[in-house]
């Protein structure tokens, strides 16, 4: 092995296989160990320290305690779901409520040694695993601009995927992997299929695959979906499918009202809970008639209908969603990345939400906030308006030069 080894890095590419991964591991190992020593040197409790405290192994991430639990459960064969009954307020320890895919994919970090498994190694490790996650969510959208990449890093919604170990660098990666390869069927079913059965409410960018007619797509992207969901569940005897649906609305109806949805927007300021749904499904359906509509204007070319047809079904899907924590914003990377393939002031935009942060705008749990609801709902508005404005031709998409915006 050795010797195969070692035969490998005296080709060029070998060496520069052999450097990368010499500096993944680098990167690897000094970004803990960095991130504790600064953390250990701040006691506050803002966005910034409680991810250098996650990343540096001094706190287990929040969410990714609760994918642990699951997992621990799903590998012994039992249940991962709590009664539906008992979810009774967002100050409670919060329950694990994915299909059990995600915990079957977190899995092998319970086969770790007690003694580590016990420690804050995995939610280190996981850490890790989102951060590469967001560089490879850029990476897979072409963007080649390096100076994208730190200030992706440094989005408030991205950091906040590392304090609580979120999934939302995954969901990011899986979007831009089924845009790469969205004329590769196989390959575009397997990122949607598995980010929808992640997160449904990504299930409009299955219409986009229909949109732009790639209907073997769509409907391996479906099915993909719903069979890891069975699969998944079929592998620990169905424990908890019957009560799922109660578990979700259950868990709706104790956060949808205090969170960023554009649901809570509209109770915010009191429009009946039915209008208020009403308001919310006409606007999804409506972006999503816009985005079929986006995949046939030929007026444009081919890369343009898709890029603006995906963004308006992404953005139908931050619509619907009952519930919108501010962590799920790191798919704004994927609008920005097709729309400015190199840095602009678009890039900037989710950036500003450490402005709000320190107006103490940018909250956890809004909770009705007006003022928090607005300025996110503003600037997630102002994003996906700029990306499906913008035009690129082919040549200068090819070249990742930007547009004006």
């Amino acid at each position: 092995m050795l010797r195969v080894l070692s035969l490998a890095v005296r080709t060029p590419k070998g060496r520069r296989i052999a450097v990368f991964v010499g500096a993944v591991v680098v990167v690897a190992v000094l970004l803990p160990v960095g991130a504790r020593v600064v953390a250990s040197r701040y006691h506050d409790d803002s966005l910034w320290a409680n991810s250098l405290r996650s990343l540096g192994g001094l706190q287990i991430p929040f969410d990714f305690e609760v994918f642990l639990r699951a997992a621990e459960s799903v590998r012994d064969g039992e249940s991962p779901y709590v009664d539906p009954d008992l979810v009774v307020s967002e100050g409670q320890s919060a329950p694990y409520v994915y299909p059990p895919v995600l915990a079957f994919l977190v899995t092998p970090l319970t086969l770790l040694p007690e003694t580590v498994r016990g420690s804050s190694t995995p939610g280190v490790l996981f850490t890790l695993i989102l951060i590469a996650c967001t560089v490879g969510a850029l990476f897979a959208l072409g963007i080649r601009d390096w100076r994208c990449y730190p200030v992706a890093l440094l989005y408030p919604v991205t950091l906040e995927n590392f304090e609580y170990g979120a999934i939302g660098p995954v969901l990011a990666l899986l979007v831009a992997l089924g845009w790469r390869y969205r004329d590769q069927g196989a390959q575009v079913a397997a990122a949607i299929g598995l980010a929808v059965v992640l997160k449904v409410f990504l299930w409009p960018l299955v219409v986009w695959l229909a949109a732009t007619r790639r209907w073997k797509a769509a409907a391996g992207a479906a099915g993909t979906a719903v069979g890891l969901a069975l699969v998944s569940w079929a592998a620990i005897g169905l424990h908890g499918l019957s009560e799922y649906p109660a578990l979700l609305r259950r868990l709706s109806d104790v956060e949808a009202e205090n969170s960023y949805s554009a649901f809570a927007l509209l109770r915010a300021v009191d429009v009946p809970e039915i209008a208020a749904r009403g308001v919310v499904v006409a606007a999804c359906a409506g972006l999503i008639l816009l985005a079929w509509r986006a995949a046939h204007d030929f007026d444009a070319d081919r890369d343009e209908r898709d890029r603006r047809s995906l963004t308006l079904a992404l953005a139908a899907g931050f619509v619907l969603t009952p519930i919108l924590w501010l962590h799920y914003l790191v798919l704004l990377v994927i609008p920005i990345g097709l729309a400015r393939p190199r840095l602009s002031a678009l890039w900037f935009a989710p950036l500003t939400l450490t402005v709000f942060e320190a107006l103490d705008w940018y909250r956890g749990w809004p909770r009705g906030d007006g003022r928090a609801l607005a300025s996110v709902a503003v600037l997630v508005s102002l994003v996906f308006v700029v990306s499906v404005k913008s035009r690129l031709h082919a040549s200068d998409r090819s070249r990742g030069i930007p547009t004006r915006a």
